[in-house]
């Protein structure tokens, strides 16, 4: 069964006295349930762009998107609420989902506590590492039990070591039954996974 359906995906972005740019020139792929995908390509091909579109975050000018309704997102820039505490970010995802209070903060915590954060659960984003930002990044985005998780250059920001650990959690946290669309530039990245596309002149290869 797939989570994923991308159809003639097609992304222009508008530059007020300049020709449209064309970043996604008809994308076409699938992910089935549990599948693993890198989407490689150099810094400025358009891989974010993809992954925004997606996980819904941006819209195609053209083309089709069909996905699971349960998605988490791991962002290279982390994108945690400076004002909210570790576990506080962890939950946040659940809200919008309807879980039982009880139930996210039990998954919260078992998460933190997978990732080896149990004892930073009551600091502010600003009080952590890359490393452990990266790390309740990649909590938050599991916390929901999601089909799908869609991860944005999630080694990016960090040294080689600290990209190995996340990597390792990433591999292990995400059981079979999660499929995983990460886009990077990292072939070590990109080993975790079952497939490999490439993103060249805005298609897929």
């Amino acid at each position: 069964m797939s989570v994923l359906e991308v159809k003639n995906l097609q992304k222009f972005f508008k530059i007020p006295g300049c020709k449209p740019v064309h970043v996604l020139k008809g994308v076409d792929f699938s992910v089935k349930s549990g599948e693993r995908v890198a989407i490689l390509g150099r810094s400025g091909s358009g891989k974010s762009t993809l992954l925004h579109i997606l996980g819904g975050l941006l819209k195609p000018s053209s083309g089709t998107v069909r996905r699971c309704a349960n998605i988490g997102f791991v962002f290279q820039a982390y994108h945690l609420m400076p004002e909210l505490t570790v576990l506080e970010n962890v939950v946040l995802p659940t809200m919008a989902r309807g879980m039982k209070k009880a139930k996210a903060y039990e998954n919260a915590s078992r998460l933190l506590n997978e990732v080896g954060l149990t004892d930073r659960i009551e600091h502010l984003p600003g009080e952590l590492s890359g490393g452990e930002r990266q790390r309740v990044a990649l909590a938050r985005a599991l916390v929901t039990e999601p089909e799908l998780v869609l991860a944005d250059e999630p080694t990016g920001n960090l040294d080689a070591m600290t990209g190995a650990g996340i990597l390792e959690m990433l591999t292990r946290l995400s059981n079979r039954k999660t499929a995983l669309v990460m886009v990077t530039h990292s072939l070590e990245a990109a080993e975790i996974c079952d497939r490999t596309l490439k993103l060249e002149n805005g298609i897929l290869v």
